[in-house]
C-alpha cells in the first residue's frame, strides 16, 4: 500500500494561534497512532508478511508498517522518497499482472492442450517474468516523477517550510489536471484485469464442464462432478479474492482525488485506508492459500518443491493398442487416437489444478 494514499486534512479555517505541535496535528494528522489501531494492524501485517515472502511483502509492507508507526517527519531524503513511490508502485503492478498472466497460462493449459505441450515453457516464462516487470516500471514511473516532500508553513501562509512537518507524498496539487494517474492505474490494473480474468475463467469453466461429460462415461459420473465442482469454486474464489483485495485500494485512491470535499471524508478515507493496506498485502497470500486448500495437486507439488523433490509429471496416453487390432480400423484408430490424446493432454492440465 503507498503511505503517500494517506491523504492530508488541511482546513482553510485553521486558527493561528496554536502551537507547532497542535498545528501539525490539524493540518497532518496524529504523529503516531493509538496502539488500539496500531496493535491489531502490526499484528496483521505480521501474520501477511510471514506466510507469503513474495515481492510485494518484501519491498511494501515493512515500509507501509512504520509510516503507521511514525507517520511524519519523513528523514530519509527526496531520492528514497521518490525510490519507495516507485518501487511500492512497480511491486503492486508485478502483482496483479502474474495473476493475469498465470490466468492465462492456465487458459492456455486448459482450452489449448495441444500448444502448450508445444512450446518452450521455460523459454516463455523467463520473457513474461521480464516483460511484466517492464510494464510496470513504465506505468510506475510517473507516480516517482509526481511524489515529493511536502512541508508544512507555519505560521500558516508565512512561507517558513516546518522541517518537522515533512511528509513523503504524491498530493493532488503536485500532479498536473490533465495527468489522470489515480484513474489510470485503476482501469488498467483492476478493472481491466478483472474482466480479464473473468473471461478466461469463464472459458475455462466451460470447456472443463463439457470435458467433465466425456471423462464421466468412463470415470464415474460422481466423480466428474465433483471434480467440476472443484475446479469451478476454486476459479471463483480467485476472482472473488481479486476483487476484495484490490477493490479498497482503487475507492481509497478515487475517494481522495473526487470526495475529498466532502466532510464525512476524513472518517471514511481513515479507516478505509486502514481496511484496503490490509487487503492489499493479502492479496500477495490469498491465491497460494486457495491452491494449497482446494487442490490437492498444488499440496503435493509445493512439499515436493520445499523439499526440493523432482516433481515427475506423467502424461497419460490412452488407446495407443487400438491401432494394432485389425487393418481395417488403422484410420479410424488413429483419428481415435488423436482424439484421446488430446483428451488426455487436457486431463492431465485439468488435474493439474485439481
Amino acid at each position: 500500500m503507498n503511505s503517500f494514499d494517506i491523504i492530508e486534512t488541511v482546513t482553510n479555517s485553521t486558527p493561528v494561534n496554536v502551537s507547532l505541535e497542535e498545528y501539525l496535528i490539524i493540518v497532518r494528522g496524529p504523529k503516531f497512532l493509538p496502539l488500539k489501531i496500531l496493535l491489531p494492524i502490526t499484528f496483521t501485517y505480521g501474520i501477511l508478511f510471514i506466510s507469503g515472502l513474495f515481492v510485494l511483502l518484501l519491498l511494501g509492507l515493512p515500509n507501509d508498517l512504520s509510516v503507521f508507526w511514525q507517520q511524519y517527519p519523513w528523514i530519509l531524503g527526496l531520492l528514497v522518497c521518490k525510490l519507495r513511490a516507485l518501487v511500492s508502485e512497480m511491486s503492486s503492478y508485478v502483482s496483479v499482472l502474474t495473476i493475469v498472466a498465470f490466468s492465462v497460462e492456465r487458459y492456455t493449459a486448459i482450452c489449448y492442450p495441444l500448444k502448450s505441450y508445444t512450446t518452450d515453457k521455460l523459454n516463455r516464462v523467463i520473457k513474461v517474468i521480464g516483460t511484466l516487470w517492464l510494464i510496470s516500471l513504465g506505468f510506475a514511473a510517473p507516480f516517482a516523477i509526481y511524489t515529493t516532500i511536502d512541508y508544512v508553513d507555519f505560521p500558516p501562509g508565512s512561507g517558513k517550510a516546518v522541517i518537522e512537518s515533512a511528509f513523503c507524498a504524491m498530493l493532488k496539487q503536485n500532479v498536473p489536471a490533465d495527468v489522470p494517474l489515480y484513474e489510470l492505474s485503476c482501469t488498467l490494473f483492476f478493472i481491466c484485469p478483472a474482466v480479464i480474468l473473468i473471461f478466461l475463467y469463464v472459458r475455462i469453466g466451460l470447456t472443463i464442464k463439457n470435458n467433465t461429460k466425456l471423462r464421466g462415461n468412463v470415470h464415474g459420473e460422481l466423480q466428474s462432478i465433483q471434480s467440476k465442482k472443484s475446479i469451478v469454486s476454486m476459479l471463483m474464489a480467485v476472482v472473488v479474492a481479486f476483487f476484495i483485495c484490490w477493490a479498497p485500494f482503487h475507492m481509497q485512491r478515487l475517494i481522495y482525488v473526487y470526495m475529498s470535499d466532502y466532510p464525512w471524508y476524513g472518517i471514511v478515507n481513515v479507516w478505509l485506508y486502514y481496511i484496503s493496506g490490509i487487503f492489499y498485502y493479502f492479496s500477495a497470500t490469498i491465491n497460494p492459500i486457495l491452491y494449497n486448500l482446494m487442490s490437492l495437486k498444488y499440496r503435493k507439488a509445493f512439499k515436493q518443491t520445499l523439499w526440493c523433490r523432482k516433481y515427475n509429471r506423467i502424461i497419460k496416453t490412452p488407446g495407443l493398442r487400438e491401432t494394432n487390432s485389425t487393418s481395417r480400423q488403422v484410420n479410424k484408430s488413429i483419428k481415435s487416437m488423436n482424439m484421446q490424446h488430446n483428451q488426455s493432454l487436457l486431463a492431465n492440465n485439468i488435474e493439474d489444478i485439481t
